[in-house]
């Protein structure tokens, strides 16, 4: 039959409850963070023919900026300063690489892109992900939609580079990413 809970037994279940609260966040806090590769790495990945990656001076003025964002119809993130590498074999420009991050869900993704010398998209390289979940956005598969884009109305998410069930934010982020660079890429070309 149904007894009734002691006054004692009530009180310690009582604090093992809050005790169990308090400890949750503990536990729920693991840091998944992973560097995959340096940028060197995604360098010779992304334009294994180039002997030279020249780091790029890259200036972006609010007009430039005010391109980059109207071409990839995405916001500009404040502190938005990719870094750039032309690259070349024997003097002669291959295309570009550029290190990026996004916001994930609530963390930084820092990738590397890869431009030819006409700006169409050789691919990108997931270099430190630090998020929880998400990280299947590193696999070949999904990468493997930027090839060949040319230009960032080529790139948008969810109608040419398709969603991952879990990393929907990582995968609209990075994707967004992609547009920018490929924006600003076109703007490396115009300026050789």
């Amino acid at each position: 039959m149904n007894q009734p809970i002691s006054a004692n037994r009530r009180c310690l279940l009582q604090k093992m409850g809050a005790l169990g609260l308090c400890a949750t966040p503990l536990m729920s806090g693991t840091v998944f963070a992973a560097v995959y590769m340096e940028i060197e790495q995604a360098q010779q990945m992304l334009l294994p023919n180039a002997d030279e990656f020249l780091a790029q001076t890259l200036t972006l003025d609010e007009s430039k900026l005010n391109a980059i964002a109207k071409a990839s119809d995405t916001r500009i993130p404040k502190n938005f300063n990719p870094k750039v590498w032309r690259a070349s074999r024997g003097g002669k420009a291959l295309g570009w690489v550029i290190l990026d991050r996004v916001i994930g869900k609530y963390d930084l993704i820092d990738y590397a892109a890869g431009f030819d010398a006409e700006g169409a998209s050789l691919g990108m390289e997931v270099l430190a992900y630090r998020e929880s979940h998400g990280s299947e956005i590193k696999q070949s598969a999904w990468r493997k939609q930027f090839v060949g884009k040319t230009g960032p109305s080529h790139m948008r998410f969810a109608d040419d580079i398709r969603n991952i069930s879990g990393a929907t934010l990582s995968c609209q982020h990075v994707t967004e990413g992609m547009q920018r660079l490929s924006a600003l890429t076109t703007l490396l070309v115009a300026s050789k």
